[in-house]
């Protein structure tokens, strides 16, 4: 039974809210930025370069520091790095300084991605899990809003938004310092051996089968969930044809369909179930993928998009939740850092690959691209579910 204590995932929802507010801001605020620095356009990649290794970093050894320092140290210090860095934002000098801060922040927001992720799944359910990861999409929707408000409305300046979302991220980690007692990582009964905020070493949780398989599932996932969002223009504009405002809107439903869908989902685990709930997130998404890559009419195209959108919204959260079932209680921090990285990389990665094949064998790729990777997915899913009935005892209810 999952911990009901409302306190700390209320906080832990405006935390996710916060988080991708900050991320969000970029988008807009990247075309007032660049005169501001003196630099061109695509110095962007530069930024995002700097601010991706900051992030890979804090998820990838989030396992370590939390057996080091524990759930709660290690929450109230990403609130205070991602804090610093968005005020950095606002007062950074010249471009050098814009990097370090950039990097600073996203070492901060790995902190909390992995560590929250990390206490949602050990002390709540499906449904508040899923609805944590909807609020980062909450975030991202209103963030550009906040920007172009500061900038056109207010004239002053896209520096506002940052030193706002600074103040506030400081603000809700005083909340987690004060609180600090009601921050710890819940034991079940066959936990009474372990201290769940000591972590086992990195090499130790990387030998075992079911996590070496879980990476190579959220490597592709990365691909799947990043690579739509980000070529389905090209897919839609240049291989078929489509009108841009309409190809805009449609992308812009998908990641709306993504959102939504962790909502409703979040709701739909209460009835459900866990394992139900997977089968069906896997069966809409591929069925989505099937659309898309037909290509029988626009219209299924659109339904395409956002069946996978609304499929693969749960998955990633669901996962995570179930990683202790999966690996054991002493390798979950370390697991859960792994697999938020392992995203983030295969989001680059294979959407990187899928670009070079549309520009060698044509932009039609991108659909035979999220096809395949959207049905390895569902095959690497039943693979871990094997592999996690042959590694662990079924969990006590």
């Amino acid at each position: 039974m999952k911990s009901k204590n409302s306190f700390p995932i209320f906080i832990a929802y405006l935390v996710f809210i916060a988080l991708g507010m900050a991320t969000g801001l970029l988008n807009i605020a990247w075309t007032y930025m660049q005169p501001t620095f003196g630099v061109s356009l695509d110095s962007l990649g530069t930024l995002l370069g700097a601010a991706t290794v900051g992030g890979l970093i804090a998820t990838f050894l989030s396992g370590a520091v939390i057996g080091r320092f524990t759930i709660g140290r290690v929450l109230v210090g990403g609130m205070l790095f991602s804090g610093i860095g968005m005020l950095g934002y606002a007062f950074a000098p010249v471009w050098i300084a814009l990097l370090l801060v950039a990097f600073l922040a996203s070492l901060g927001k790995g902190m909390m991605d992995a560590g929250l992720n990390t206490f949602a799944s050990a002390n709540y359910g499906a449904s508040e899990m899923n609805w944590l990861h909807a609020c980062w999409g909450i975030g991202l929707t209103v963030a550009p809003a906040i920007v172009t408000f500061f900038v056109l409305d207010r004239q002053s300046g896209w520096q506002t938004g940052y030193l706002l979302m600074g103040i506030v991220l400081l603000l809700l980690g005083a909340v987690i310092l004060f609180t600090l007692p009601r921050w710890q990582l819940r034991k079940r009964k066959s936990d009474a051996d372990q201290d769940l905020d000591t972590a086992v070493t990195i090499g130790d949780t990387l030998r075992r089968p079911t996590v070496l398989v879980g990476l190579v599932f959220f490597f592709v996932y990365g691909g799947i969930e990043i690579g739509v969002g980000q070529l389905s223009n090209t897919l839609f504009v240049e291989a078929r044809g489509i009108p841009q405002e309409i190809s805009s809107a449609w992308v812009s439903a998908y990641w709306g369909s993504y959102t939504v869908g962790r909502i409703f989902m979040g709701l739909l685990a209460i009835r459900l179930g866990d394992k139900a709930l997977m089968n069906i997130s896997f069966a809409l998404s591929v069925a989505g993928a099937t659309c898309l890559f037909a290509n029988l009419h626009e219209i299924l195209s659109l339904i395409g998009i956002l069946g996978i959108g609304f499929g693969i919204a749960a998955i990633f959260p669901v996962l995570i939740l179930q990683t202790r079932d999966r690996v054991g209680s002493a390798h979950t921090a370390n697991a859960i850092g792994f697999q938020i990285g392992f995203t983030v990389t295969g989001g680059a990665l294979l959407s990187g690959v899928a670009s070079v094949m549309a520009e060698r064998v044509g932009s039609e790729s991108i659909s035979l691209f999220i096809f395949l990777c959207t049905l390895l997915a569902a095959i690497l899913y039943q693979a871990m579910i094997r592999q996690q009935a042959r590694a662990l005892p079924m969990p006590a209810a």
